[in-house]
C-alpha cells in the first residue's frame, strides 16, 4: 500500500503538529513513512504544508515528494490554502476542508471578495465528488480536524484504518505536552462532528 496524505493551512494552525501524530500512528503501527515539511513564512501566517507518504514496502523511499495529482487525500485548514494546493489533489481522491478563512489585510483594503464555501465547493467538485467541508471548527483546528478524519477513515480510505480513536489519542499523549487535556476533547468533539457528517451522506 502507499497512501499520500497532504495537508495545507497556515503558520499558527498546528500544520506540522497534525501531521506528527498521523505519522506517529502510522510508525507504531510498523509502516513506512516519510514527512516534508514546508513552512514558508509559518511566523507570519503564512503558507504551511505537510506531505505524509505512508507505505508497507520495505523498499519505501524516503523524502521522495508528493508530486501534482498525487495526493490521495488533501487535508485543508484554511479554504485559500485549500484551494492553492488543489492541484495535489488526484482524482477522485478525498479532501476534507475546514470552513475557515483567513482574509489577508490588503483584501479587506481593496475590498476584494475572498472564496466563499460554495466557490470552493464547485472547484474541488470538479476534481472529485469525495469532499467533506467542516462548519464551525473547534479550537485547536489541527487536532478537530484529525478527529474529523479519523472518524471519516472507514469511509475514505480502508488502508488507515490504524488511525483509530484510542491509536490517535495515545499519540496526542506522546507528543502533545501543553494543554494535553483540552486536546482529547478537541480530538473527540471532532469525532463527534465526523460521526454526524458521516449520518449525513
Amino acid at each position: 500500500m502507499l497512501t499520500n496524505i497532504f495537508i495545507s493551512g497556515l503558520g499558527g494552525q498546528g500544520v506540522v503538529t497534525l501531521a506528527n501524530l498521523i505519522a506517529q500512528c502510522a510508525s507504531e503501527h510498523g509502516l513506512k513513512v516519510s514527512v516534508f515539511n514546508s513552512r514558508g513564512m509559518a511566523q507570519r501566517g503564512g503558507r504551511v504544508t505537510s506531505e505524509i507518504r505512508i507505505s508497507d514496502n520495505k523498499n519505501f523511499i524516503y523524502g521522495a515528494r508528493i508530486s501534482s495529482g498525487q495526493a490521495d487525500i488533501l487535508l485543508g485548514m484554511e479554504i485559500g490554502e485549500s484551494i492553492n494546493s488543489i492541484s495535489y489533489l488526484k482524482e477522485l481522491g478525498t479532501a476534507v476542508i475546514l470552513d475557515y478563512s483567513f482574509i489577508p489585510s490588503e483584501m479587506i483594503l481593496k475590498k476584494e471578495a475572498y472564496p466563499s464555501q460554495k466557490e470552493t465547493s464547485e472547484l474541488f467538485l470538479k476534481k472529485t465528488k469525495n469532499l467533506f467541508f467542516v462548519d464551525n471548527p473547534v479550537s485547536p483546528y489541527n487536532i478537530f480536524l484529525l478527529g474529523v478524519f479519523v472518524l471519516l477513515i472507514p469511509l475514505i480510505d480502508k488502508e488507515l484504518t490504524f488511525l483509530t480513536q484510542s491509536e490517535v489519542e495515545k499519540s496526542i499523549l506522546t507528543i502533545i505536552k501543553r494543554e494535553t487535556e483540552l486536546s482529547l476533547k478537541t480530538f473527540r468533539q471532532g469525532y463527534e462532528y465526523g460521526a454526524k457528517l458521516a449520518e449525513s451522506l
